[in-house]
């Protein structure tokens, strides 16, 4: 067959030389040959999506009459070959996701014919080309995530085809130069994610076409410029994590197609105007980690395509919008960690997609409002460190697809309902620090997905439910500071997965079971303040994980068991047998607990000397004895 009926092959039809090699996604691989050099007539070379491998070949710089070199998504390595300056007809090169490496050639910029250069995903260092202002016709430029260093060159200013300039992800610095403000056809400015500083330049309000602006993850300074505010086709603008301290200026709100709108992890000051409701097309909102003040605008529930807002870790006081159902598209709320009072408006309700509620850490009252169960896309619900009071109505546990619920420290009080075993998709459940009253129900353990379970710091009662044995997943379960009674129950220590356990100021009896011996992951266990007896067991010495193992202000009686300690030299906390009715002598094994940082085995009948070992914890910055029967000299 002849050449030019090869697939992917064109050529000439009066001369049948080769005109373009177009062989995407052949799952060809090997090196590219060097002897295309010779293809004096090929226009087009398109060999994508394959995996070429080793260096361009030089040769590629005789193809005086290339036009297109694609070589995007293959495994080539080496340097851009600094011949490709001598392609006068080139106009698209695309070397994007391969492993190229050095600088980009000065010579690229005498391709005075590109319309388009794509570097992206690559390993390529030094500095962008000062002289590629050159490329007058260049219609794209994009070269993100590479190693790129320096400053964006004053020529880039030139380029005034340009319509999308992308060298975000790499390591540039020095400031955004004015001149860019040229590129009167810019649709997308992306130079997020390197180290650039400085201010915004006030000429970037001149680009009427611009559609993206992402200047996030950078150094920029001082005040958001009102030009911004002329940007009349802007759709997206990000500007978030650096560290303006301005306020936002009214202008920006002028931008009737924003959609996506991001200011968040600056130091931006002030308080939030009215004219924020103008914004009808937005649908992200994101202000959080600034220093925000004053009340949330009532205009606030005019931008009824938002999907996204946060306003968390600012000083935003009053109440949050009585008519914030009118936000009927939201999937995520967070205004956790600022000021606000007040009660949750009912409205909220109405927020049917909402799949994300972070209201923590304010001061807001009253209940959770009734209704919150038709969010069947809700999956984290944060309403903690609030003062807020009464039940857990019971249509919150209608919410099948909740993962996090955290109502930590409220004013919450009554019985947990049977109902709380219905959202069988949750995985962290924390209610500490409340007045909840009652048994701990035993429905709890058909929440299947568990991994976190937090009850302390309440007024529960009656015995440890040993349905709690079900939750197979259960890594956190932290009961302490409440009223239960009775004896740990042993099926608790089905518990493979624990890592924490958390039982103190209780009113538990019996002795420690030895089953305990089975949590084999175990790092934290605090049993103290309760009025469990017997000995310490010794199987407790299979306990290799333990970091901290508070067992005070127990009846403990029996010895020290040396063996069990010398299992536990992973504590490098705080091992606490105080305040029991412990004797017999220290135990030399105790000075095998090399990292731990505190040891108190004081208040018991324990008696004999110090033994000289305990100067193997040398990381001990806390030691004590006191009240014992203990002889003999201090080592």
């Amino acid at each position: 067959i002849h050449h030019c009926n090869w697939s992917g092959i064109n050529c000439n039809s009066s001369s049948n030389h080769v005109t373009a090699i177009k062989l995407v996604d052949k799952q060809l691989q090997g090196q590219i040959s060097p002897f295309l050099g010779n293809l004096s007539a090929l226009q087009v070379l398109d060999l994508s999506l394959n995996s070429f491998s080793r260096s361009i070949p030089a040769q590629l710089g005789q193809c005086s009459q290339l036009a297109e070199l694609t070589l995007y998504y293959n495994s080539l390595s080496g340097s851009i070959l600094p011949e490709i300056g001598s392609l006068q007809n080139l106009q698209a090169i695309d070397l994007g996701n391969n492993f190229l490496n050095g600088s980009i050639p000065e010579s690229i910029c005498n391709c005075t014919s590109l319309l388009a250069l794509g570097l992206i995903f690559n390993n390529l260092t030094g500095t962008i080309p000062k002289d590629i202002g050159n490329l007058r016709s260049l219609q794209m430029f994009v070269a993100y995530h590479n190693k790129l260093v320096g400053s964006i060159p004053v020529s880039m200013g030139r380029l005034e085809a340009l319509q999308a300039l992308d060298v975000s992800q790499n390591m540039l610095s020095g400031t955004i130069p004015p001149e860019i403000g040229n590129l009167s056809n810019l649709e997308y400015l992306q130079l997020f994610e390197n180290s650039i500083g400085g201010r915004i330049p006030s000429q970037l309000g001149n680009f009427t076409k611009l559609l993206a602006l992402e200047l996030y993850t950078n150094q920029l300074t001082g005040s958001i410029p009102s030009e911004l505010g002329n940007l009349a086709s802007l759709q997206s603008m990000h500007l978030y994590k650096n560290r303006l301290n301005s306020t936002i200026p009214i202008s920006l709100f002028q931008l009737k197609s924003l959609t996506r709108l991001g200011l968040s992890e600056n130091e931006l000051t002030g308080t939030l105007p009215l004219e924020l409701g103008s914004l009808r097309s937005l649908r992200v909102l994101t202000l959080h980690s600034n220093k925000f003040t004053g009340e949330i605008p009532s205009s606030l529930t005019n931008l009824t395509n938002l999907t996204y807002l946060s306003m968390s870790f600012n000083f935003l006081t009053g109440k949050l919008p009585s008519n914030i159902g009118l936000l009927h598209n939201l999937e995520n709320l967070t205004m956790n960690n600022n000021l606000l009072e007040g009660t949750i408006p009912s409205s909220i309700t109405n927020c049917t997609h909402l799949a994300s509620i972070g209201l923590a850490f304010n001061r807001i009252t009253g209940r959770i409002p009734t209704g919150l169960g038709k969010m069947q896309n809700l999956t984290f619900l944060s309403l903690s460190s609030n003062g807020m009071s009464g039940e857990i109505p019971d249509d919150l546990f209608n919410c099948s697809n909740l993962e996090i619920l955290d109502l930590s420290e409220n004013n919450f009080s009554g019985l947990l309902k049977p109902g709380v075993g219905k959202p069988n998709n949750l995985k962290i459940m924390k209610i500490r620090t409340n007045f909840f009253v009652g048994p701990i129900p035993p429905e709890i353990g058909n929440l299947s997905q568990l991994m976190t379970l937090s009850l302390g710091e309440n007024s529960f009662t009656g015995p440890i439910t040993p349905d709690l044995s079900k939750l197979s997943l259960l890594q956190g379960l932290l009961l302490n500071h409440n009223h239960l009674e009775g004896a740990i129950p042993d099926r608790l220590f089905e518990l493979k997965q624990l890592t924490y356990l958390d039982l103190q100021q209780n009113k538990l009896t019996g002795p420690i079971p030895n089953a305990i011996s089975n949590l084999g992951f175990l790092s934290y266990l605090n049993l103290q303040g309760n009025n469990l007896n017997g000995s310490i067991p010794i199987s407790m010495e299979r306990l290799h994980r333990l970091l901290t193992l508070d067992l005070s202000h127990n009846h403990l009686t029996g010895s020290i068991p040396g063996a069990t300690i010398a299992g536990m030299g992973s504590i490098q906390i705080y091992l606490n047998f105080s305040y029991n009715f412990l004797e017999g002598s220290i135990p030399d094994e105790l000075g095998k607990l090399e990292m731990a940082q505190a040891i108190d085995i004081s208040n018991n009948n324990l008696s004999g000397k110090i033994p000289k070992m305990l100067q193997g914890c040398r990381n001990l910055f806390s030691l004590d004895l006191s009240g014992n029967k203990l002889s003999g000299a201090i080592p």
